[in-house]
């Protein structure tokens, strides 16, 4: 007859600041299938694993780029129409931008009501609540992945060229995805003491995407602009993406570059954000 296992279960001294790192993040590593699992089961009870659903995630970016897109091309523009070969470049420009963008959007906004709707997960379980807002970015990037294949359509329309260095998309992906994990985390705790940053966030996020080549190139930037591309934690991953997709070429090693810095830099400062409050959040919500 074999032994049941036994579980270890980690104690913490309520007077340290913040618990051991190490052993939290190997804790948290270990539940991130939870996580995945956990992210899965919010979009069937948003209905966004239906059909429509999924559709609705690839719609609503799309008539918001057709908006943009007939402020730029016929308002401000020459008067070209959507059928022209530059009008459809500039179409899936946009749609392309959007597609990605949703993916921080909907992270941010998943991201910093995760705690404050997750108290009976807080008040009942013993699994680190980081995996909380890790979860928001999982679902966020459930939202986004099925547009890949509709953006893939629109640079065949566009004849834009497909070759091997849209295969950087991957990475620069990657590093937008751990952006979006460390603001996510510090959204989190934010929201927490400060209910009302939930309801800002959505402005805020419009006003970056303004901030970010997302409407309009990288190159329609002033030289002397450039450095906003390095401020903006997205700026040089969304210049880079560019790159990669309307110019078939290598994406900037300082775009890359910044983009891990910024990636680095988030995960660090959300990180400690969330450990040094995360004890207080059973109180607090």
């Amino acid at each position: 007859m074999t032994k049941p296992t036994q579980q270890k279960i980690r104690i913490y001294d309520a007077d340290m600041l913040m618990p051991p790192i190490r052993a939290y993040l190997e804790d948290t590593f270990a539940h991130l299938r939870f996580a995945y699992e956990k992210a899965k089961l919010d979009l069937v009870a948003a209905n966004k694993n239906t059909w429509f659903g999924q559709l609705w995630n690839i719609i609503n970016p799309f008539l918001l780029a057709v908006i943009y897109w007939f402020l730029v091309v016929v308002l401000f523009g020459t008067g070209g129409n959507i059928f022209d070969r530059e009008g459809m470049r500039i179409l899936t420009q946009i749609v392309g931008g959007l597609f990605l963008w949703s993916l921080p959007s909907s992270a941010f906004n998943l991201g910093a009501r995760s705690i404050i709707q997750g108290g009976t997960f807080i008040l009942n379980t013993r699994i680190p609540r980081m995996i909380l807002p890790i979860s928001s970015v999982f679902s966020g990037f459930m939202n986004f992945a099925p547009s890949i294949l509709v953006y893939l359509l629109f640079h065949a329309l566009a004849r834009y060229t497909f070759s091997l260095h849209m295969f950087w998309a991957f990475p620069i992906i990657v590093l937008i995805f751990l952006i979006c994990l460390g603001f996510a985390m510090m959204a989190a705790t934010g929201t927490v003491y400060y209910r009302d940053l939930a309801s800002l966030l959505p402005f805020v996020s419009r006003m970056w995407l303004y901030l970010t080549p997302i409407i309009y190139l990288y190159t329609q930037v002033p030289d002397s602009m450039n450095w906003t591309f390095y401020a903006n934690p997205f700026g040089s991953l969304f210049a880079a993406m560019q790159q990669i997709l309307f110019e078939s070429r290598s994406p900037n090693l300082n775009y890359l570059l910044s983009g891990l810095a910024w990636s680095v830099f988030s995960i660090l400062i959300g990180v400690v954000m969330f450990l040094r409050k995360e004890r207080e959040f059973a109180v607090r919500i």
